[in-house]
């Protein structure tokens, strides 16, 4: 029995096709994992920095005074009761809760005015302005990610008390 040449090509046709449906079911995992499900980001799942945690800085400016990272030690404008660089080591360290649009809608009405300190790092022209708020409970920072986060620390923690007397300008 002979084979016609139309149902040899049709034969053809569908075992390429079912290779290729083979192969598409064997891959499916790995499709499904890289374009439907995301992946969850590192930043995401760890709790964000205030300040951008890989770059070194130079500078950190408060209303009244400054801490100056010079020749690998932290100076400030100011006298202040802790060390210059045990300030700045609390506030390179801060993390905290990410809080999304809706959360700080809500908040908004509560905040009271923001304040801002200026942090130059050693790679950049301009600096990175920190707007942030205190509240009774926690204070809300808007970090290096333009993200806005919470943070819970007692208020001397990262604002000690200052002679204003002493500030150098």
């Amino acid at each position: 029995m002979r084979v016609s040449p139309a149902r040899r090509r049709r034969w053809n046709n569908i075992m390429i096709l079912l290779v290729i449906l083979f192969i598409g079911v064997l891959n499916l995992p790995t499709i499904i994992k890289s374009y439907l499900i995301p992946e969850p980001s590192q930043q995401e799942t760890t709790t964000p920095f205030v300040f951008n945690p890989q770059k070194t800085v130079k500078t950190i400016n408060f209303t009244h005074f400054s801490l100056q990272h010079q020749q690998g030690q932290w100076h400030s404008t100011a006298e202040l009761p802790m060390s210059a660089g045990n300030l700045a080591r609390r506030w390179l360290a801060l993390q905290g809760t990410v809080v999304d649009d809706n959360t700080f809608t809500s908040l908004s009405p509560q905040l009271g005015n923001p304040a801002t300190i200026e942090v130059w790092y050693d790679d950049q022209v301009e600096p990175q302005r920190i707007t942030f708020y205190r509240t009774a409970k926690f204070w809300l920072f808007q970090n290096w990610q333009n993200k806005w986060v919470a943070i819970s620390v007692a208020k001397d923690y990262i604002m000690p008390a200052i002679n204003p007397s002493t500030v150098e300008f």
